[in-house]
């Protein structure tokens, strides 16, 4: 056995030998390791977001992007450790209605009321089965349509009826693109028909308002924005769409007598819906229901199911507020009301 000596071991570490590989190896190792972690930064993949295509109604866009998009976002992070990204249009009711029809790649559509549902059924989008689904389920918020006068007016306005079309500067939208146009023809043909009218007389002076009304924007959200830049003296509107606009304005709301009372319907487009997107679609449709989302619709001015806050519309024992369903089934409305609105004069 040899024993190394201190001067034999300050000899060998000395040794070029030695102190070449004692630096070149923890070296070589080094630069393998930053080789082997830079050509597989690729193989670790950053996980991309999934993404749902909603198609809505204009009235809800301020909601939708301001609030209940951003819950659900966090909802999803929160639940899933996953990202999720919306692709939104936003729309006139009847313009997503045709835009979903001729196959744009709407995977959720929020429409303002079942007449453009049924439309989509109509059209083959969505079968009978979804439709009685539909059909069956509570609606996730609702909202009346009310009346905006400018401050200029000093009529008394309690009803549809108080207006004089003619000659003052009223502002419906188009129900040929705008649910909310659709629903405000049904709003006076129905309140002519809880009177006592026949359907020919009521449809008659609903036909009237219209064709007297010369202002008719493609939106409920054109037709807040012109009314509020003072171009004109009524405006027929969601109740919802009061809390768009804080701050002092020249006008008022009138609550009529006898109204209609808004129900939006939230679709799932199923052939649009990959088996992999299911569980994210169906979430988010079930999300709009949940007490997070029905409290941030309150805040918004809806009308909700779950939530104790409601907007300050609360009808007096003389207020007759009436829905879809009691002036009849979504197709014969479509094609004995709407449709005739839409028809020359």
């Amino acid at each position: 056995m040899s024993i190394l000596t201190d001067s034999g071991e300050s000899q060998y570490k000395n040794d070029p030998v030695y102190r070449f590989t004692s630096f070149i190896i923890p070296a070589l190792v080094a630069i393998i390791i930053l080789l082997f972690l830079w050509f597989s930064r690729d193989q670790v993949r950053i996980k991309e977001p999934r993404t749902i295509t909603l198609y809505c109604f204009s009235a809800m866009e301020p909601v939708m992007e301001q609030a209940l998009l951003p819950a659900f976002q966090d909802h999803w992070l929160k639940k899933h450790q996953e990202r999720v990204e919306f692709i939104t249009t936003f729309a006139g009711s009847g313009i997503i209605t045709r835009q979903i029809i001729t196959k744009f790649p709407a995977e959720v559509a929020i429409l303002s009321s079942e007449l453009d549902a049924r439309r989509l059924v109509s059209g083959g989008i969505i079968n009978i089965a979804t439709w009685q689904e539909i059909q069956k389920q509570d609606k996730f918020c609702r909202s009346p349509v009310v009346l905006f006068v400018s401050d200029d007016i000093h009529t008394p306005i309690h009803n549809f009826d108080d207006i004089d079309y003619e000659n003052m500067n009223v502002i419906i939208s188009d129900p040929l693109t705008s649910g909310e146009g659709q629903m405000t023809g049904l709003a006076i043909y129905g309140s002519q028909l809880r009177q006592g009218l026949s359907h020919e007389e009521a449809l008659l002076f609903t036909q009237a308002a219209f064709s007297k009304t010369q202002n008719h924007p493609s939106n409920s959200q054109d037709a807040l924005e012109q009314f509020y830049a003072g171009l004109g003296d009524i405006l027929f509107n969601y109740e919802a769409a009061a809390s768009y606009h804080p701050g002092p304005t020249d006008s008022w709301i009138v609550y009529p007598e006898r109204t209609i009372m808004v129900e939006p319907v939230a679709i799932m487009i199923q052939n649009n819906i990959s088996p992999e997107q299911s569980d994210l679609i169906n979430n988010f449709i079930d999300f709009l229901w949940s007490a997070t989302a029905q409290r941030k619709l309150s805040e918004y001015g809806f009308q909700t199911i779950n939530t104790s806050t409601e907007p300050e519309f609360a009808p007096a024992s003389n207020h007759d507020i009436f829905t879809l369903d009691s002036l009849g089934n979504a197709n014969s409305l479509n094609r004995n009301i709407i449709d005739q609105l839409l028809s020359p004069k």
